[in-house]
């Protein structure tokens, strides 16, 4: 959106949170795992403002209680100009974030926080780390350009519950990254920007994805160390998401449209032990736990030729089939991964529960706690569905009815 009389402009980007469909812990010994975009998703706006005080970037993060305040000139302004990596010759632009050199930049950015906030230290981690991505993904994007950089307002929503391996983290990312170059784009319209950008598009080119999920990429660095990927690339591009250690994350183009029941077992858990106790199981039972390991990765291979069967629109005698089909891999994994210990007697309750209705449930991410994911065929009667969600509402547990593989990284209008 653009405002003529005051040159200003205001940018709405959207992404969507995600859920590991299959390979839990087996992705860590080298299988296929395969993600999957969340109906629930996570928004930005960016505003330009008019101020007649000084130029500042205001930051409203209500999802992690977070309000600051950071004055452009001449701070902000100090943190650009990045850096490319050593062994890179040239001038860094915006359009290369593998190419940055992360640790020069982050290093800089913790030091002007530290400068303008003595407090920093004591901020909970997911403010500062929402601070530190902020401050990295917007002055390595517009701190490579000659453009002017205005007052503005940025505020931030989301669906997603945070630390809950939905993907919060790589959505807030994704959208920051969007907007801004969404927003770049706007301000470049004079005729600047690169021709294969189509400034006149209502959504991201292909191209812009890769980059967005790139500079993701960087943010979700700072949020966990060595990411793997996958979460930036599946709130990227949405639908459907494969990946396998040592390799890229691999963009599916499968449109699918499974309905389902997220359910929260209010459980908090941590992944790097429930990580750490599949590791212990397998140095005492390597060939059982690589036999299950194995299946697991078999499994992600089906289901994934299952859905794009039902993508492909060919199937619609079949379709009841085929769901049945996903109801039997969803159950056989949640048992593969329940031997590997890292299911939790909420989750089980929550499974018997969706059993009961003739319903498929299974785990989703590291276990031990956090979500259980309920399938839910075309043919599912709604008071099948109301009846369930009302049970497991009463046994204390939290539920939403969403959908998975939808639409990526989107420009609202």
């Amino acid at each position: 959106m653009y405002n003529g009389m005051d040159n200003l402009y205001t940018v709405s980007v959207s992404a969507p949170g995600k859920v590991i469909l299959h390979g839990e812990h087996c992705v860590v010994y080298g299988k296929t795992a395969i993600a999957v975009s969340l109906g629930l998703r996570s928004s930005i706006v960016i505003k330009e403002v008019n101020t007649i005080n000084e130029p500042a970037v205001r930051i409203h993060l209500p999802c992690v209680d977070l309000q600051e305040t950071i004055p452009l000139e001449p701070t902000i302004k100090s943190l650009f100009n990045p850096k490319l990596a050593p062994g890179i010759t040239g001038k860094f632009s915006w359009r290369l974030p593998d190419k940055i050199d992360h640790e020069y930049h982050l290093r800089k950015v913790d030091e002007f926080l530290h400068l303008i906030k003595p407090n920093f230290d004591t901020l909970p981690n997911n403010q500062k780390n929402s601070l530190r991505s902020f401050l990295y993904v917007f002055s390595g994007i517009f701190g490579s350009t000659y453009l002017p950089v205005k007052a503005m307002e940025i505020s931030m929503g989301s669906e997603l519950t945070i630390g809950a391996g939905t993907g919060s983290s790589a959505s807030f990312a994704v959208c920051l990254a969007g907007a801004l170059i969404q927003l770049l784009k706007l301000k470049n319209s004079t005729g600047n920007y690169d021709a294969f950008y189509d400034q006149s598009s209502d959504d991201f080119s292909m191209t812009e994805r890769e980059i967005i999920s790139e500079w993701a990429y960087n943010c979700e660095r700072i949020m966990h160390g060595m990411p793997s990927g996958i979460d930036n690339a599946t709130c990227t591009f949405g639908s459907l998401v494969s990946f396998k250690k040592g390799s890229k994350p691999r963009h599916l183009d499968i449109r699918m449209d499974l309905r389902v029941l997220l359910v929260d077992s209010r459980v908090s858990r941590e992944t790097r032990t429930l990580v750490m106790k599949v590791a212990a199981v397998r140095q005492r039972n390597t060939a059982a736990v690589d036999h299950i390991m194995d299946a697991c990765d078999h499994i992600a291979h089906t289901a994934t030729q299952v859905l794009e069967k039902l993508s492909s629109g060919k199937c619609e005698p079949d379709t009841e089939a085929d769901y049945q089909h996903l109801a039997e891999l969803w159950d056989m994994n949640h048992c593969l991964l329940s031997a590997l210990g890292v299911s939790h007697p909420a989750l089980e309750v929550i499974r018997t529960a969706a059993k009961a209705k003739g319903l498929a449930c299974k785990l989703t991410g590291a276990g031990g706690g956090g979500y259980a994911m309920v399938l839910i065929p075309p043919s599912t009667p709604r008071s099948v569905v109301d009846s369930l969600t009302g049970q497991l509402l009463e046994n204390g547990f939290r539920v939403k009815e969403t959908r998975l593989g939808g639409s990526g990284v989107s420009i609202e209008m």
